[in-house]
């Protein structure tokens, strides 16, 4: 799909940044375009360390919160921690569990199940709690909204401490404690973090209140881990948290964190952003989305070599199945749009994929989007009512799924999320009804649906080097408000193209510049590629470029550049994103 390029612009006096902090001039303005503008923003994004990370008692609540729980500590009386399934939920319940434990907390913890409890701490969750006789609940990335389960766990005589990082309703949820950064009374200074973050807080400083010294860099891997997978972003010190937590997960000291790397085949090899979004995290969210979350915990907090090993192992095995999972339902629901001249048409893909496991369906939603750039919701069959289907949506930008869908309500059962991400409940027979009134409402232009990549700068592939590209490089963890950069050089002359690798998934492009010099590209996606090149040259041309004959073809080339290093050598290649005709 043809992308439209938009060049980022950004003033700045890039000459005494690039002197003060001896980075090269294009490094300086791909900081610049991350909206890093003084000096000081410009310290941290570069050198921050853990000491620049905000104090936890600058959290409304925190001094009452880690009063309240220090005493009840004290009282010896049960205490019990409840997360959520996904990553940030699981590594916060880890955080807050191991931190009391090894206070001699009498400490449990429960995580709600994806289907039979749904998001968050329910009414079902505290009766259990108490008839366990548990005294106090301590919520982690969740509880803001949890208005019915805290009642409950009030009107029993419980107490309740709520930390969470979500958005809060209009209504304030009546626990004990409640800390948040995104509460209206809050002045803390970054509101862009994460659970694990705030559950890292709260233990750092309930083990001040109590004069005992935390081990604080045990726990970073996990708060920079959840920083990456929950998509905070990576500026201010959440880059810090996930930055860190690059630097010492090969060093960590929790088995069940190692046996994952080990698992995966990460252990002792770099660790950057895509080990923690794209290889770590799945397999943890793996557990929440086929089984059950407690597992990906207790491989956290287990001391038992054999059981973590076996969790760990597990844990990526079911990230397989899911990933398998989740490409047929993909090429089922591809076949589904393109056998159906009605879906075509649809600017919002409203599409039923049978016997998809519910808790995928957003997974699936997501490939779709990439795939025809529209937004796109998934239903499969629920797992608990034979007549309701459950789907998961996910938006571009331009379209806000909160708002379209508050508009066809009264078709949903129930409806939640926000501009980019939802999720909901729909009787079947409504199904239909529900994709025509979406489509009858939208307002979406020609514009909204073409997706943009955004270009750091326009600059010759000959001006890269080994030392500047090592410092772009350098700028990691990459993510959400720290995107990796984006070039763009013109006017290249198409020399060749081979086709690479045993499923001829992998192109090598040779091109040449105003100035005779050339370069190669590698491209992974060579099919869309030819595609392009035979519709705007011809097959004959193309067919020229594949035997290396003289070809005449001239293309701009969006790109990014790497470090090779091969035998010891190292040098720089690059990465073709996107191409358009000259």
């Amino acid at each position: 799909m043809q992308q439209k390029w938009v060049l980022r612009s950004r003033n700045l006096d890039y000459e005494t940044i690039t002197r003060k902090f001896n980075i090269d001039p294009i490094v300086a303005k791909v900081i610049r375009n991350r909206e890093v503008v003084s000096d000081e923003e410009f310290e941290l994004f570069l050198n921050g360390t853990l000491s620049e990370c905000h104090a936890p008692e600058l959290l409304d609540g925190m001094d009452e919160g880690t009063n309240l729980m220090a005493e009840k500590i004290r009282e010896k009386v049960k205490i019990r921690v409840i997360g959520d399934y996904d990553v940030d939920g699981v590594t916060s319940a880890f955080i807050l569990t191991k931190g009391l434990r090894d206070l001699g907390a009498d400490v449990s913890y429960r995580i709600p199940h994806r289907i039979t409890d749904g998001y968050g701490m329910n009414v079902r969750l505290i009766r259990e709690a108490f008839s366990d006789d548990v005294d106090t609940i301590i919520t982690c990335d969740n509880g803001i909204a949890a208005f019915d389960a805290v009642d409950e766990a009030k009107n029993l005589g419980m107490t309740v401490i709520v930390t969470d990082h979500h958005e809060p309703k209009e209504r304030r949820v009546m626990a004990d404690v409640v800390i948040d950064q995104k509460l209206p009374t809050n002045n803390y200074p970054y509101s862009e973090i994460c659970g694990a973050t705030i559950a890292f807080k709260f233990i750092k400083a309930l083990y001040a209140k109590m004069d005992k010294v935390l081990d604080e860099e045990y726990y970073i891997p996990f708060v920079g881990l959840a920083t990456i997978c929950d998509v905070m972003k990576l500026q201010d010190e959440s880059r810090i948290y996930a930055r860190e937590a690059m630097r010492l997960m090969n060093g960590t000291a929790n088995k069940g964190l190692r046996a994952l790397l080990e698992a995966t085949d990460r252990y002792g090899k770099d660790i950057n952003s895509m080990t923690m979004g794209f290889i770590l995290g799945p397999c943890i969210n793996s557990a929440g989305r086929l089984e059950a979350a407690d597992q990906a915990v207790e491989l956290f907090l287990s001391d038992d070599d054999e059981k973590i090993r076996s969790i760990a192992e597990h844990l990526k095995e079911l990230n397989e199945k899911r990933k398998s999972i989740c490409e047929d339902g993909v090429k089922r629901a591809v076949a589904a749009i393109e056998s159906s001249p009605e879906l075509l048409h649809d600017n919002v893909l409203v599409v039923f994929v049978d016997n998809l496991h519910e808790s995928l369906a957003g997974i699936v939603a997501a490939k779709l989007k990439e795939r025809y750039y529209r937004p796109v919701i998934v239903f499969t069959e629920s797992m608990s009512d034979p007549d309701i289907y459950k789907g998961s949506a996910r938006g571009i930008d331009g379209y806000n799924l909160a708002e379209e869908l508050e508009k066809v309500s009264s078709l949903l059962l129930k409806a939640g999320g926000h501009k980019k991400a939802a999720g909901m409940s729909i009787l079947k027979s409504n199904l239909e009804m529900f994709r025509m009134a979406l489509n009858d409402n939208e307002n979406i232009s020609e514009e909204d649906l073409i997706p943009k990549l955004v270009i750091d700068a326009k600059v010759p592939m000959s001006y890269f080097t080994v030392q500047n590209v090592s410092q772009l490089e350098a700028l990691e963890p990459f993510g959400e408000g720290n995107e990796s950069a984006e070039f763009a050089d013109a006017g290249l002359k198409v020399v060749r193209a081979e086709i690479k690798g045993k499923n001829k998934n992998c192109l090598w492009l040779f091109v040449e510049d105003e100035r005779g010099m050339r370069y190669r590209l590698i491209s992974f996606a060579p099919d869309e590629f030819l595609s392009d090149i035979k519709k705007w040259f011809g097959e004959a041309e193309c067919d020229k470029m594949l035997s290396g004959a003289a070809a005449d073809i001239r293309v701009n080339i969006a790109f990014h550049p790497a470090i090779n290093e091969y035998q010891g050598n190292r040098s720089v290649q690059f990465i073709m994103d996107s191409v358009q005709k000259n």
